[in-house]
């Protein structure tokens, strides 16, 4: 059985790490010894070292790493990886995350079932509800598996492997220079103090996964901290509190849901009969730069010549292409023939499918003004 341990990051909250380790203590380890490190990067506070010192720990050891300078979270975090010279495996939270009671049994079944996989860059216990890169929510396509797949790396609960860590650490001192790039969100260019933004690079550029379970394990609180002034509660999820004793966990990328760095299903270029080569997928409407491709899959209208087109009637998004929905919603384009762009209603799409107003929604606590908002909606669709 792999070895396996727990890193939790911490700064300077207290209340944080507590909540984060009473979460911990909660877990179901299933008789496996499990160290616990609690590595604390350098603040003006003492209260976090002397916390972490009182604390106990039932399921292994505990150890108690203090930085005496302060590195930063991106260099904080990237240090763990040394911990994989002892173990095979580490779990890594940040002090804003909590876990699912379960979240031990499915980090169990993972390990066993991809720590030797050269596909698979990592581990999440974390399942986004949103889109991180348009704040819209995110539907998974569904394939009787547990657990789908993304080139998008995960930081609010995730389990980093030895082989896959290495490879992509050595990697990342080849690349610490961010340098611009149309293949990857352009809102990771603008994360100056971020470690995943190299990560998920590194799955986009050398097409490697994560591996995200449909339900998840992991919650992001989203308090303040060193990159987040305010505090934001978007990314909260439902926590999964059971799990089967034996997950049906998909093999390889060939026999999983597979989304992109873009959050874009993968399966649609079989489903157009295109190639990643020449066709763009921009289902979120987000992409700002396709010239390199031929073909373009988008809901928004452009001046180019309309090969095909869908509904939208079935969610998730992709669904309308896979089950081929007749409509006017969805265009594939030619981008080498100009042609006037489609005419059509108001974009509904904006509303009802990217949801960028659904979320501003969250916002707001008055359940009649929310309320009228979305009879105002289905107004406009219908």
């Amino acid at each position: 059985m792999a070895k396996i341990a727990i890193t939790t990051i911490a700064y300077n909250r207290v209340n944080s790490l507590e909540r984060l380790l009473r979460s911990l203590l909660d877990a179901n380890y299933y008789g496996v010894r499990t160290d616990l490190i609690i590595s604390i990067d350098k603040s003006n506070t003492t209260s976090v070292e002397e916390f972490a010192d009182a604390f106990e720990w039932p399921f292994g050891e505990k150890i108690v790493r203090k930085h005496s300078q302060n590195l930063g979270l991106r260099k904080h975090i990237l240090s763990q990886g040394k911990s994989l010279e002892i173990y095979d495996a580490i779990v890594v939270l940040e002090d804003d995350v909590v876990v699912s009671p379960a979240f031990f049994g499915y980090t169990l079944q993972a390990i066993k079932k991809y720590e030797d996989n050269p596909d698979i860059a990592g581990i999440s216990l974390y399942s986004f509800p949103l889109n991180p890169y348009t704040n819209s929510p995110f539907t998974p396509f569904k394939n009787g598996y547990d657990a789908f797949m993304m080139n998008t790396a995960q930081s609010w609960g995730q389990i980093w492997l030895k082989k896959q860590w290495n490879e992509f650490y050595n990697w990342y001192l080849e690349h610490t220079d961010f340098t611009p790039s149309n293949d990857v969100p352009q809102n990771l260019f603008a994360w100056e103090k971020s470690w995943l933004k190299y990560h998920t690079r590194y799955c986009i550029e050398n097409n490697k996964y994560f591996v995200y379970p449909y339900h998840s394990f992991s919650t992001n609180c989203g308090e303040a901290g060193e990159h987040n002034n305010t505090g934001y509660n978007n990314y909260q999820t439902e926590l999964q509190y059971s799990i089967n004793s034996q997950l049906n966990l998909p093999s390889t990328p060939d026999d999983a849901v597979l989304y992109d760095g873009f959050f874009e299903n993968k399966s649609l270029y079989d489903a157009l009969n295109l190639s990643e080569e020449e066709c763009c997928l921009d289902l979120n409407a987000f992409k700002n730069t396709f010239s390199s491709k031929r073909y373009l899959l988008s809901p928004k209208p452009y001046p180019y010549k309309v090969i095909k087109s869908y509904g939208l009637k079935l969610r998730p998004i992709e669904c309308n292409i896979l089950q081929n929905v007749a409509g006017n919603d969805i265009f594939l384009y030619d981008l080498t023939d100009k042609a006037e762009a489609p005419k059509r209603r108001f974009p509904t799409y904006m509303l009802l499918y990217n949801y960028r107003i659904f979320s501003a929604l969250s916002f707001i606590r008055q359940y009649k003004l929310k309320n009228i908002l979305i009879d105002f909606i289905n107004r406009i669709k219908n």
